[in-house]
């Protein structure tokens, strides 16, 4: 890495850096296993739906050009939130992540596996079809669908409480366009013919201040802001389940499992892939893999399973390519509480 990428990311994941206690974590659940009841003539999803372009990165790019103040970089750090109505609200960060900005295993394949220019895949294309949702964990992974102006647009999302989704932001927003508008989810979806679990209006979506002003005319100028925040109307989660998520200052090698809506394969289709992190690739404000993904996997989490707790915890947001490997954000101790303080 270089030196003008490290010392940003010393500056913006200070919090991650020099934290040096035990992992945050907020636990999942499995849901009562009941079908949630969509109300009559709801949101339908649109066959037309195209996967979102993955944002091509080189770790070199990483916050090049950002030179940052201290108050610029708290600013960051605030939150961007548009309603279903399309009122658009700003916030600055909260005491949690203005504390975290200020100093503060086992590996193995999730067993459910066992059971049931574009996004790279490296070597053999090792992705398995999931046809069955009905199951835990694999009914909280879901298509998030949005209205682009020149149609619809594709990602991954993920339940992670109640009624809250975790994905990326450029999922949401496009530098070019502003914000997308009717995000819509549906979780389980294994064909655009079938959504076994019905299909979820959203209530608000949030993301960071920096992912748009920080900008600088290329992706990489944005990565380290690159995750988003959804807020269903109803909560669903109840019913489904939904997946933990961690912050892990001591993250090292781990065995990555990413669950999400490739589009080079049939619309609406469910794949699984798995593959080992190396300590190596895991930096402050993301880590790489080898994982096989494409474009529509975006905003897909990349999870552990811990066979002792028997635990999924979300370590990172799946986001984007580079020439040699596959990147996602990392659940640090800044976007931990982010995440915290905003779900529902």
């Amino acid at each position: 890495m270089k030196p003008t990428t490290t010392k940003l990311l010393m500056s913006v994941a200070l919090a991650a850096s020099m934290w040096s206690g035990a992992a945050l974590a907020q636990s999942s659940s499995e849901g009562s296993g009941e079908s949630p009841r969509a109300v009559p003539g709801g949101p339908e999803l649109s066959d037309r739906g195209v996967a979102v372009t993955p944002p091509k990165v080189d770790v070199d790019e990483i916050g090049r050009d950002l030179n940052l103040d201290p108050e610029k970089l708290k600013q960051s750090y605030g939150t961007v939130s548009r309603s279903r109505g399309g009122e658009e609200k700003r916030e600055g960060p909260s005491e949690d992540v203005l504390r975290s900005l200020d100093g503060a295993f086992n590996p193995n394949a999730d067993p459910a596996f066992a059971e049931s220019g574009d996004r790279q895949v490296f070597g053999d294309d090792d992705r398995v079809q999931v046809t069955d949702s009905s199951t835990y964990p694999f009914r909280v992974f879901g298509l998030l669908q949005a209205q682009t102006k020149e149609g619809f647009s594709n990602c991954s999302a993920t339940l992670i409480g109640p009624r809250t989704l975790l994905t990326a932001a450029h999922c949401l927003y496009d530098h070019d366009e502003g914000w997308y508008d009717n995000f819509m989810f549906a979780p389980g979806l294994t064909s655009m013919d079938s959504a076994p679990f019905g299909v979820w209006d959203y209530e608000t979506a949030y993301i960071f201040e920096g992912y748009i002003t920080n900008y600088q005319g290329y992706y990489g100028s944005v990565v380290p802001w690159d995750i988003a925040v959804v807020i269903l109307q109803q909560p669903i989660g109840d019913h489904l389940g939904w997946l933990g998520y961690a912050h892990d200052p001591k993250l090292g090698d781990f065995h990555a499992n990413i669950i999400g809506y490739p589009g080079d394969k049939p619309a609406g289709t469910m794949w699984r892939a798995n593959c080992d992190v190396s300590a190596q690739a895991v930096q402050e404000q993301y880590f790489q893999y080898h994982c096989d993904t494409y474009a529509g996997t975006s905003g897909g989490s990349v999870y552990k399973y811990d066979p002792q707790s028997q635990q999924r915890t979300i370590l990172g947001i799946n986001v984007a390519e580079s020439p040699n490997a596959n990147t996602a954000v990392r659940m640090n101790q800044t976007y931990f509480n982010w995440v915290k303080g905003l779900a529902k």
